[in-house]
């Protein structure tokens, strides 16, 4: 894999927020979780899961690394009164902080999703493998954190393709799970369907409303046991 430059853009769009290098100081004393810390009292959010995934995102010269990081999580204020976000690499003080203004909220049944996807460094190197961990603040400025780590190196499975044949779309992957991705003009996802290898229409795959907005598609490779996954190119579908 080869780590674009910081110019480098992806489907002629810039690349995603990169991290900021906290200095050790500022960041034990921004984050840290030492006992008995607390302020204007209250109750801390709790972090119910944490889902994350390591993942590669096509480039014009190779691929860079990204990471996914997704929190269901409670307040007994309720979820508004969380305001931030920190996903933190101590050792290499590294840090990106997300609000309001830069997470994105999902609803899956009765549990609350905040996070984001494409975080990846100033440079575009690949992401350093080790301890992580995930900060939530709420108003009040209680905090709580879960901790995780990235091990490992992407297996040699080439990122999957998405391909337009006879009207139709299909996947080409030999990741463990394929999704098909549907974007709309302005490059917001609509709908994602597993990829069954044979070509459907649009409508078919992501359903009429979906396919009728549908500007360009993309394939999504992921592989559960590494916690690992890789993009397409995305390609025009009208």
């Amino acid at each position: 894999m080869r780590s674009p430059g910081q110019a480098r853009r992806r489907n002629g769009k810039a690349l995603p927020r990169g991290g900021s290098a906290l200095a050790a100081p500022v960041a034990a004393i921004c984050l840290s979780l030492s006992a008995g810390l607390a302020s204007c009292g209250g109750v801390a959010p709790e972090i119910l899961a944490l889902e994350w995934r390591l993942e590669l995102r096509p480039a014009s010269e190779g691929s860079y690394e990204s990471l996914s990081v997704f929190a269901s999580l409670e307040d007994e204020d309720g979820i508004e009164d969380v305001e931030e976000l920190w996903v933190v690499n101590d050792a290499e003080a590294l840090a990106w902080r997300l609000d309001d203004g830069s997470w994105t909220k999902k609803t899956e049944g009765t549990d609350e999703w905040i996070g984001a996807a494409g975080l990846a460094r100033q440079d575009y190197a690949p992401l350093p493998r080790g301890d992580y961990r995930l900060v939530a603040i709420d108003a009040a400025g209680e905090r709580i954190e879960k901790p995780f780590r990235i091990e490992g190196d992407f297996p040699e499975t080439k990122a999957p393709a998405v391909m337009l044949e006879g009207g139709g779309l299909r996947a080409a992957s030999s990741w463990p799970e394929t999704l098909l991705l549907a974007y709309d003009g302005a490059g917001e996802l609509l709908a994602a369907a597993p990829s069954s290898g044979a070509a459907y229409g649009l409508a078919e795959i992501f359903g009429p409303e979906a396919a009728a907005r549908t500007v360009e598609a993309a394939a999504y490779g992921y592989d559960p046991t590494r916690k690992m996954g890789a993009y397409s190119w995305k390609k025009k579908t009208r």
